[in-house]
Parts: structure tokens; C-alpha cells; sequence
């Protein structure tokens, strides 16, 4: 989405617990797995998507670096997401992409709602009536009422800004801003391709937010980031069990001592993934009610894909087909340098940072 400077680069997902990072190098064969590694973050330092403790992220940055041998590497993609963000398809009049990125300042003003000084703008034109025009060049005889869909992208340059002085702070040079949502695409895509002729939700679960991107014959056709997530269930077992919410997360993970078995906790859990899906099905339902094609499937990724069953919960809550994504699905990963039961045990962690991994300054 917006570059800064060049090569391969470290994907780096930088999640509300969490940090992961990944390394990937591209071969004639495609890609092979250098190295995935992940750390987690002291409580309370980022809260409710606000940045409470930056020299704690640089710090957890650095010293993951350092442990998976990647402090070399100084080139760095991240990715951003919450309410600083909009992603919108509009329709306007065809014209080349040179024309409209000399216009899309204009046209973004009409459906953002934030100051347009405020903000990074970015496109991708997404179809077209017809052949886009070159530079300066316009619609021949009969084409002047033809259009194209484009996905508008814009982001608070205030959150870019706090993201780049905590990696620069971790010794990084970041060479691309990217969107969660699309990072998660990318990651999918490089394990499963994309069906020209198909639709299905991508769904990245976090602690505190959830990411959707709903794919429609190949292309994102609607993006939502959720505030709901993997917190949502420990706060209902929280809540139900009259727990900490440590004790309350740790029963969730299954990790229980003897006053309480797993049968006390299911329920809750239950109770606390019908929260998150009462949202992802209004995310599907509002999409469905603007476009002919109907959401076939959810493919899973995040913290909370890791819960024991979720596939089977979401399936019955949202009333879907259901399963994880596996990113390191396509891609060479060396058994002398890695155990493959660990990446494989992961897989659903890794899947942004894979996408970003893969990213270069010229692709969009």
C-alpha cells in the first residue's frame, strides 16, 4: 500500500498481545521459510487498539529479533488496521490510473470521514467496462458513460506515524505500510490461490479485534475490522465464573486446575464465540444485501483460531463451513532448521506476517 523505500523483507505483525514476525525467500520454485518466530507483549500495552507503552513493542521487536537471528534484517514490512482505517469501492468514470491518481485526493473526500490532510490515500482499481485508457489518453467514441470499481484505502497518518517510530526506535527501517485485511488475503493466497469464481470470508481473530475480508471472484469485495475477539471470550468466562481475567484466559486455553473441569468452562466458551459471530454475521449479512453472490465459507486465522473446536463453533453459530488457514501450505520449510509439528501447530498465528513477508514496493 504505501512504500517508503526496497528487496525481501521482514513481515512484522504487531498484534495486542503479540508480536510475529516471519522471514521469506523467493526461489524459482516459489517460496521457502528463513524464519518465524513470535513473543508475546506485557499486559496493558496496547488497549483497546491505543498504544499505551511504545518502548515495550521496541523492545519486544528487538529482542525477538536478536533470539531468531533476524537482527540483521533491517528492512520491514508492517500493517495497521482498526478504526484509523477506511476501505471503501467506489465507481467512478473510467479513466487511466495515472488520470485518477492525480484525482483520487478529490474523489476520497467524498467518502471519508476524516480531515483528507489528515490521512494517507492509496487505490487499487479493482474491474473495469471495457480496456483502462493510458495517460492522458480518453474514452473513445460511445465509451464516455463507461466506469470502474475502485477499492479506496485510507489511513490516519497519526497511527503510521506512531507504528514507524516504534520499529525505527527497534532498530528497523520500515519499507511498507500494508492493511491487516490485505496482508491476511495474501497470506491465504499464496497457500490457495483464488478462485475467479468464488466467494468466502477470511477471518483473522485476534485478543481484541477481528479482521474480514470477503473475497467475491478473486478480489476483496468488503472489508470490516471487528472489535471483538479472543477477549470477548475470556471476559464472558470472566464474568460467568467470577475469575480473574488471567484464571479466565487460562481456562479458555484449557489450562484449568482441579476445582474446574472442562465441562464448567464449555458453555462459556460457547457464549463468548456467539458474541464474535453475532458480528461476523452481520459483517456477511451487510455484504450479501449489496452484492448477487453469497458467502460459501469462513477460512480461520489468528490467536483465536487456536481455540480446541472453534471450526465446529462458528460453523454452528454463523451456519457456514468452516476451517483454519495453513500459510506455510505452499511454502518449502526445511525440517533440519525447523520442527515441523511446531509450524505446523502455529500455522494459524503466522498468516498476516507471511502476507507481509511477502510484500515489495512495487505490488499492490
Amino acid at each position: 500500500m504505501f512504500g517508503f523505500g526496497e528487496e525481501e523483507f521482514v513481515g512484522l505483525d504487531i498484534g495486542s498481545t503479540g508480536i510475529k514476525v516471519a522471514l521469506l525467500k523467493k526461489g524459482k520454485r516459489g517460496y521457502e521459510l528463513v524464519n518465524f518466530g513470535m513473543v508475546s507483549l506485557p499486559p496493558d500495552t496496547i488497549v483497546d487498539g491505543e498504544v499505551e507503552n511504545p518502548t515495550a513493542i521496541s523492545e519486544a521487536i528487538k529482542n525477538l529479533l536478536k533470539s531468531e537471528k533476524l537482527a540483521s534484517h533491517k528492512r520491514c514490512v508492517f500493517s495497521v488496521s482498526g478504526q484509523s482505517v477506511i476501505i471503501k469501492k467506489i465507481t467512478v468514470p473510467l479513466m487511466s490510473e495515472d488520470d485518477l491518481a492525480e484525482s483520487i485526493q478529490q474523489e476520497a473526500e467524498q467518502y471519508i470521514p476524516f480531515d483528507i490532510d489528515e490521512v494517507n490515500v492509496d487505490f487499487q482499481i479493482v474491474s473495469a467496462e471495457g480496456e483502462i485508457p493510458k495517460k492522458n489518453e480518453k474514452p473513445g467514441s460511445g465509451e464516455e458513460d463507461r466506469q470502474m470499481d475502485v477499492l479506496l484505502v485510507a489511513v490516519k497518518k497519526g497511527i503510521i506515524q506512531e507504528q514507524n517510530e516504534i520499529l525505527v526506535q527497534a532498530g528497523l527501517k520500515p519499507a511498507v505500510v500494508d492493511l491487516d485485511v490485505f496482508a491476511l488475503e495474501n497470506g491465504y493466497e499464496l497457500s490457495y490461490g483464488l478462485d475467479a469464481d468464488d466467494t468466502f470470508a477470511l477471518v483473522n481473530i485476534g485478543a481484541s479485534n477481528t479482521n474480514v475480508n470477503i473475497i467475491e471472484n478473486g478480489i476483496t469485495a468488503y472489508t470490516r475490522d471487528m472489535p471483538v475477539g479472543g477477549n470477548t471470550i475470556t471476559e464472558t468466562i470472566q464474568k460467568n465464573m467470577n475469575v480473574g481475567f488471567r484464571d479466565a484466559d487460562s481456562i479458555k486455553l484449557g489450562h484449568m486446575d482441579e476445582s474446574i473441569t472442562k465441562a464448567d468452562a464449555i458453555p462459556h466458551i460457547k457464549q463468548g464465540v456467539a458474541h464474535i459471530c453475532e458480528e461476523l454475521k452481520s459483517t456477511i449479512e451487510t455484504f450479501q444485501k449489496t452484492s448477487d453472490s453469497q458467502v460459501r465459507r469462513i477460512h480461520l486465522c489468528g490467536g483465536t483460531a487456536m481455540l480446541e473446536g472453534i471450526e465446529s463453533l462458528v460453523s454452528n453459530e454463523v451456519g457456514l463451513e468452516c476451517d483454519k488457514i495453513d500459510p506455510f501450505k505452499s511454502i518449502k520449510v526445511n525440517k533440519r532448521h525447523f520442527d515441523l509439528e511446531y509450524i505446523e501447530s502455529i500455522a494459524p498465528f503466522a498468516v498476516i506476517a507471511v502476507g507481509l513477508a511477502i510484500r515489495r514496493l512495487d505490488d499492490k
